[in-house]
């Protein structure tokens, strides 16, 4: 029955996926991220199992499911040139992260285990119900990025991609195709990144998180662009001497971005302290994209291995596993801390041993609220789904041609 049940959510996570825009390996990445979050959450919520350095992997994860972003906006978003491509690209995101997130924080205050703000005040909570933290922080509050932080740098991130995907577009062409990408790829990179710094300096706002994870961001972007993920993996020596050129480019432009920037903003420091916050700053983002690129060849092998297993008419369990997860990932980050912990907390109270208590939770917790998670999205993208065929049904004739 279960078998049954995983075989029919495959098809319906495939079945919403164009075949000549899906990336299969984008699904196992993004499965890939949110297993990382959670587990490197596991200190909350499994008392038996220590997790060690579980705030680089939350980063990671947090990092992949930014590339991943990038990647897929920039596959279905590539430009904005139709009259209302931009209203429906913000409406498209609204309905997407909102509903849920707001269910979520409802169901965060009803367990009382993640709090907005310290203390909560109508401000904080405003803020946060709004999805502004992102942008707010830390001018109204550094307690502001909490559980929620991740929201708030979505939402900077989408708010900016329209601009990035103008500066990325075709317009200019140089002779040489190296320096063209390249220049695309620094002005995509330099331009939306300097108006942040901008806000910040002069209006103290703009999330310092933002800026530590805008690079990988603007990376997936890129990658998406100059093709290197094909859906048949990698196709020709030109797409993988483009990647090189974006590890290389990329770095070196990150690095002085910040080297620039981040003198602005830190003047009074030293410069050996400047030094240390821009290696650092390089560092993490190139360790972040060669994750998120060894996490594709891992991908990429386990669909190779799922393919052949197709051809003798199955395909395995472990494989619609993780398309279950990777369709659920969006609403698993958001219910899995606030249930899981009020779910510790009370079978503690109830006596039990921390093994007894950590057993329970990874065989009946986490398989309870991927399935409610599950639940969840495809309701949401079933609602969604029926207000735009109504919509579309009642567009009069005249304006659809």
């Amino acid at each position: 029955m279960l078998e049954k049940r995983l075989s029919r959510i495959a098809y319906d996570f495939e079945a919403m996926h164009k075949p000549h825009t899906r990336v299969v390996e984008l699904d196992i990445l993004r499965a890939f991220a949110i297993i990382i979050i959670v587990f490197s959450h596991a200190g909350y919520f499994l008392p038996a199992i220590k997790i060690p350095y579980y705030s680089q992997l939350s980063l990671c994860g947090v990092a992949l499911f930014l590339f991943i972003s990038g990647f897929v906006l920039h596959l279905n978003h590539p430009d904005f040139s139709q009259r209302d491509s931009l209203t429906d690209f913000f409406k498209r995101r609204v309905l997407r992260i909102f509903p849920l997130y707001w269910l979520a924080i409802a169901v965060s205050f009803a367990t009382g285990d993640v709090v907005i703000g310290s203390p909560v005040t109508s401000q904080s909570a405003l803020i946060t119900i709004l999805g502004l933290q992102g942008f707010l922080s830390p001018r109204f509050g550094t307690d502001l990025m909490n559980y929620w932080s991740f929201i708030g740098i979505i939402i900077v991130l989408y708010t900016l991609y329209p601009l990035i995907a103008v500066l990325a577009s075709d317009t200019l062409n140089l002779p040489r195709p190296f320096a063209s990408n390249l220049f695309r790829f620094a002005i995509m990179l330099i331009v939306p990144f300097t108006i942040l710094v901008a806000a910040h300096n002069a209006l103290f706002i703009i999330a310092d998180a933002v800026f530590s994870f805008y690079g990988i961001f603007v990376l997936g972007v890129a990658t998406s662009k100059y093709n290197i993920f094909h859906k048949y993996g990698f196709q020709t020596n030109d797409q993988t001497r483009l990647l090189k050129y974006i590890v290389v480019g990329g770095i070196a432009l990150t690095f002085v971005l910040f080297v620039y920037t981040r003198e602005l903003r830190l003047a009074n420091v030293s410069a050996t302290l400047y030094f240390l916050n821009y290696s650092l700053f390089v560092t993490k983002n190139l360790v972040f994209f060669l994750f998120a690129l060894v996490a594709f060849c891992l991908a990429r092998i386990l669909v190779i291995s799922s393919c052949k297993a197709s051809r003798r008419s199955y395909q395995p369990i472990w494989y619609r596993g993780l398309l279950l997860i990777s369709f659920s990932s969006y609403a698993i980050y958001l219910f899995f801390l606030p249930i899981l912990t009020q779910s510790m907390k009370t079978l503690t109270s109830a006596q039990l041993a921390s093994f007894e208590v950590t057993i329970f939770q990874v065989f009946i917790g986490l398989p309870t609220v991927i399935l409610l998670a599950y639940v969840l999205q495809s309701t949401q993208n079933e609602i969604l789904n029926r207000i735009r065929k109504y919509r579309a049904s009642t567009v009069p004739s005249s304006d659809k041609t």
